[in-house]
């Protein structure tokens, strides 16, 4: 090659690699605590899935040029866009998947069919779940509240957002007193299972705006050959099939998926880098009743729904911890939907001897019962540790003696 032309190569490389800097950040998601924790960690043979369900997971997401790696305890995903391939990495079983950008256009161009077969999924899955009783009804809400406050966040200056969705399940006759006892007039018919995520959102830092402008080149390389107007349909139908599943969570309550589909919408407007979210899953209980964070036995029928749905959705978790950890939100929040709708019907128990009689419950000038929050579960996700410094090589290679599988996700576009 001409010494001229081969010297204006290396200069356009060298361009081209310093145009993109290194960046990298981390994200960690911790369930962090709730009183249906409390009770799960008092029972004695879930002591090591607690434990699991209860480590915080952390990803490191790095770019260097054309490559991106998200890195965990368990396994890597490496994006090379030289290469137009998409590495998996599984560091349990020693092995990796390679699928390419062609792969897995085609993949999409079979999504129709995968999204029919989901659809036959869910409806069987439907069909297979207790259906609700005709006298209990929910009813669904969705409020943003940007709050004004902002603080320093891992670093970076952040605003408060709060969104919160809201069941509220209500029993249209009076629910059953306990065995033996009188109707209570004041007993609750309804109670409400909210959703609150607490985000702090910062302006967008350079490592993230780094990282998004990779996203953006990936999904150019990606796309192309591609009909937009086809991808974006096919986009439309999984965004419902994941609405469908999240009411489906929520024991496929009429409304569900339109109220999950409404809060992705809110959190959408929120423009910036979420530092910080809390996410707190639970509901209203009578004030100064027993909840699953001072006893693991029921509180009487009529006393405390909350209290009752607390516990016996640590019972439900407990027989199905066998599921992996992977899945650990899911089953707290199947286990929790099923014992919301459940906590107005509750078998008659066989008689016990009367305890001491307790005070009573704070009532308010009215003499309705005074309520409290109950927070069954809370989860936090951030983001940290934000760097432009150089990121290792090592980060993009697959490890010595790794076996190479097949993609699951390369079968779908046969």
């Amino acid at each position: 090659m001409n010494p001229r032309k081969a010297t204006a190569v290396v200069a356009l490389l060298l361009i081209h690699q310093l145009a993109f800097a290194d960046a990298s950040y981390q994200s960690t998601t911790q369930i962090t605590g709730g009183s249906l924790v409390e009770t799960m960690q008092k029972v004695s043979f879930l002591s090591h899935s607690i434990k699991d369900m209860l480590a915080p997971i952390s990803t490191t997401t790095m770019v260097h040029g054309n490559q991106k790696a998200v890195v965990s305890k368990d396994s890597t995903e490496i994006t090379d866009l030289d290469r137009e391939c998409i590495i998996r990495i599984d560091n349990v079983k020693k092995t990796y998947t390679v699928i390419t950008f062609a792969e897995m256009r085609q993949a999409f161009m079979n999504m129709p069919k995968q999204m029919d077969k989901m659809q036959a999924q869910m409806k069987q899955a439907q069909a297979n779940q207790p259906q609700q009783p005709s006298d209990i009804k929910t009813t669904f809400d969705v409020k943003v509240n940007n709050t004004g406050i902002t603080k320093v966040v891992n670093g970076l200056e952040a605003q408060e957002q709060v969104i919160t969705m809201t069941m509220k399940v209500t029993m249209t006759t009076p629910p059953p007193p306990p065995q033996g006892q009188p109707a209570d007039p004041n007993a609750p018919n309804s109670m409400d299972y909210t959703v609150t995520t607490d985000t702090w959102v910062a302006p967008d830092p350079p490592e993230i705006k780094e990282i998004a402008d990779f996203d953006i080149r990936f999904g150019q390389k990606l796309m192309q050959g591609v009909d937009m107007k086809e991808f974006a349909e096919q986009m439309k139908q999984m965004q419902a099939a994941g609405n469908a599943a999240t009411a489906q969570l929520l024991g496929g309550q009429p409304g569900a998926g339109d109220a999950m589909a409404q809060m992705a919408k809110e959190m959408a407007k929120l423009k910036g880098t979420r530092v910080l979210e809390v996410t707190s899953m639970g509901g209203l209980a009578p004030a100064g009743t027993a909840t699953a964070s001072e006893s693991t036995t029921p509180p009487p029928s009529g006393q405390s729904v909350a209290g009752d749905v607390a516990t016996n959705t640590a019972t439900q978790t407990a027989s199905g911890e066998a599921s992996t950890v992977s899945g650990k939100t899911g089953i707290f929040t199947n286990a929790l939907t099923s014992s919301v709708l459940g906590g107005f019907h509750h078998k008659k128990a066989a008689p016990t001897p009367s305890p001491a009689p307790a005070a009573p419950p704070p009532t308010t000038a009215n003499g309705t019962p005074a309520m409290q929050t109950v927070v069954l579960m809370s989860t936090t996700t951030q983001k940290s540790n934000f760097s432009q410094s150089s990121v290792p090589l090592s980060a993009f290679q697959i490890p010595p003696g790794f076996r190479k599988v097949p993609s699951p996700m390369a079968n779908m576009g046969q």
